[in-house]
């Protein structure tokens, strides 16, 4: 790509000057972005974003004076932009990296650095991604988000065997879609819930225990070998490889890590042929914001065998490209997100 006309311009905001540079070198090395400015604080920044186009904003969540998320509700109001929040990601900061998600941004990014973890290629690799997937958000779907702590439901699903099970799969602007949904179940399901989110796996628990503070019914990390409870929402990272299976009269989860450079179905797809072939006419596909083709094949083995597909009301996704390619391939029910919450309750 030649032209910089077509070229997705970034704005970055970060208080340290070598990691300014840092940021810009990678972005200027795709020649599919460019780096329209930097701001090196947030009211600097803010003055700027008023003149300077752009279609994606890299945001340091922890800098001195306005911090990240106080800039992340100005731009949200003033001039609304897909915004990717940069942290260092320490156990410290990761609930206000994720206290985030509620004021309207896309998706969280570490800083780049030579410690443990993935190798620098795969982080530059990483964030040219997450730039370039937020830059298709429809941020007009973007809102503010009135999370509050809230009681454990006390009770327990109505029956002890699992009867049917309800996969739920979302990946670009799934955060807010979950965020949104979770705490709309006042009641926990009849059936377990097993939740495949594009979060990195490395990130998965931190933000599953920022949940459990804002739902009323259990959530849970899975691991391999885990059995899924009714009544539970179990979440699992896109980038695992599932398998279901009975053992001990007990539903269990399997995982392991996926290749590198696998082709095969992705992980909805493959959770959902399992379902379909354990639950017949008893799995329930649900579909919220999400970029990619992930899940279509499984829709179909759900419709086939007699279970039902669900998707979010497109219009209210941050990424819509998931939800609409479900909707035209598949016998997709398109509702809003309270009515999938009772939809959930009810399977």
């Amino acid at each position: 790509m030649t032209d910089t006309q077509t070229k997705i311009k970034v704005f970055i905001v970060d208080d340290s000057p070598m990691m300014c540079k840092v940021m810009k070198n990678i972005i200027s090395e795709d020649p599919e972005l460019e780096v329209a400015g930097i701001a090196m604080s947030g009211q600097i920044a803010l003055d700027a974003l008023s003149k300077t186009p752009c279609d994606v904003c890299t945001l340091d969540v922890n800098m001195p004076g306005m911090n990240g998320i106080t800039l992340l509700k100005h731009i949200m109001i003033k001039f609304p932009r897909p915004c990717l929040m940069v942290s260092a990601f320490t156990a410290d900061g990761s609930d206000i990296t994720f206290t985030s998600l509620k004021y309207g941004a896309v998706d969280f990014y570490q800083k780049p650095s030579n410690q443990e973890g993935e190798g620098i290629e795969e982080q530059k690799k990483t964030l040219l991604d997450k730039i370039k997937r937020a830059s298709k958000v429809k941020v007009g779907a973007a809102k503010y988000l009135r999370l509050q702590a809230v009681q454990k439901f006390a009770g327990k699903p109505d029956i002890d065997r699992t009867s049917g099970i309800t996969i739920l799969g979302t990946s670009t602007g799934g955060y807010s879609s979950i965020l949104t949904l979770i705490p709309l179940l006042s009641n926990p399901p009849k059936n377990p819930i097993i939740a495949v989110m594009g979060t990195p796996s490395l990130y998965l628990g931190a933000f599953v225990d920022f949940l459990n503070t804002f739902s009323s019914i259990p959530v849970k990390r899975m691991h391999d070998n885990d059995a899924l409870q009714n009544g539970m929402i179990h979440f699992i990272s896109a980038d695992e490889t599932p398998a279901l299976e009975i053992a001990n009269n007990n539903l269990v989860l399997r995982l392991s890590p996926r290749k590198k450079s696998f082709t095969a179905e992705g992980s909805i797809d493959l959770l959902l042929f399992a379902a379909s072939d354990l639950y017949p006419g008893n799995t329930q596909a649900i579909f919220l914001s999400g970029d990619g083709n992930d899940g279509v094949n499984g829709c179909k083995e759900v419709l086939r065998t007699g279970g039902k597909v669900l998707v979010q009301e497109i219009d209210t996704c941050l990424a819509m490209e998931n939800p609409i390619m479900i909707t035209e391939q598949t016998n997709a029910e398109v509702i809003a997100i309270d009515k999938i919450a009772h939809k959930i309750m009810e399977w």
